[in-house]
C-alpha cells in the first residue's frame, strides 16, 4: 500500500515538473513582448459565488477569448483573504487593450465570468510600466 501511495506521488510530481517547465517556457515566451500597459481590476465576487467556481471561470474565459486577444502578454489573478479580488493583464499596448475590452461586451465566452463579479466593488486602473525587471 505504501509503495502504490509512494508510486503515485512520484508520477504526481514528475508530471508537474514537465508541465511547470512547458508553462516556465509560454512564459518566457510572452515575456519577450513588450509591456506597454497593465491593466489592475479589483472587485469582490457576487454573494454565493465560492472561490473555486470563480477561477474555473476565469480559466476558461482566458482560455477562449483572452489569449486569443492581439496585444495580450499575459494575466496573474490574485486573492487577498476572502473577499478581495486582484486582476493583472499585462498587454503590448493601450490600443490592444481598448479593442478587448469593447469586443468582451459582445463575447459569449466572457459572461460566465463576468457574472459572477459584484460591479459596484469593481475599481480598474490603466498604467504605464516604468520599470520592468524582465
Amino acid at each position: 500500500m505504501k509503495k502504490t501511495i509512494l508510486t503515485v506521488m512520484t508520477i504526481a510530481s514528475l508530471t508537474a515538473c514537465n508541465q511547470s517547465k512547458t508553462e516556465n517556457q509560454n512564459v518566457m515566451t510572452e515575456q519577450k513582448q513588450t509591456v506597454g500597459l497593465v491593466e489592475i481590476t479589483t472587485f469582490k465576487l457576487n454573494n454565493g459565488v465560492s472561490s473555486a467556481d470563480f477561477v474555473k471561470s476565469a480559466e476558461q474565459m482566458q482560455n477562449d477569448f483572452l489569449k486569443r486577444q492581439e496585444g495580450f502578454i499575459k494575466r496573474t489573478l490574485t486573492q487577498s483573504g476572502d473577499t478581495l479580488w486582484t486582476d493583472i493583464v499585462y498587454w503590448r499596448n493601450k490600443e490592444s487593450h481598448s479593442q478587448a475590452m469593447k469586443l468582451a461586451e459582445k463575447t459569449e465566452a466572457v459572461i460566465p465570468f463576468m457574472e459572477k463579479i459584484d460591479f459596484n466593488s469593481v475599481k480598474m486602473d490603466l498604467n504605464n510600466p516604468m520599470l520592468n525587471n524582465e
